[in-house]
């Protein structure tokens, strides 16, 4: 799966190409499957024994559910806030699922089918291609935005 900084990387992508004002909340959405599934790692450190699974809280179902949860702690439009945050959890699973997974896939469908699906497109280790290539598009997509304003100051 792509690290986190390619995640936040392509959310930046897709906020600047849609003109999202917050788009911290795109990148918030972005990271949000992969927080949800590390929440065992509190039960590991505290020293609780496990009785449920938190890998299922990496689909796109309850990820969706809990961005629901997490809407109105926003001080924005609770519509926007949704669409923002969905917008970059739908990078993050866009983009998990064209990867190489050991265990077959992703649970995409979960909670109405248990299949699991993977385009097996990159391997993991070779996920810094994806890196240089959202980063590229970012910086390009910045370049044309501001018609080199942007970088103009970089170089002088």
């Amino acid at each position: 799966m792509p690290d986190w900084l390619t995640h936040v990387v392509i959310a930046l992508f897709f906020a600047e190409l849609f003109r999202i004002e917050k788009k911290s909340l795109v990148v918030l959405g972005a990271l949000l499957p992969d927080f949800l599934s590390k929440l065992h790692l509190i039960f590991f450190y505290l020293g609780i024994s496990e009785y449920l699974t938190f890998s299922l809280l990496h689909t796109p179902m309850m990820v969706f559910l809990v961005i629901l949860l997490i809407a109105p702690l926003f001080r924005y439009s609770q519509k926007k806030v949704v669409l923002w945050l969905g917008l970059g959890a739908v990078t993050h699973f866009v983009f998990d699922v064209t990867m190489r997974h050991f265990e077959a896939g992703m649970h995409l469908l979960y909670p109405f089918t248990f299949t699991m699906y993977s385009l097996n497109w990159i391997w993991p280790n070779d996920s810094f291609y994806l890196m240089g290539g959202s980063l590229l598009a970012y910086f390009l997509l910045l370049l044309y935005r501001n018609n080199g304003k942007a970088f103009r100051n970089v170089f002088k």
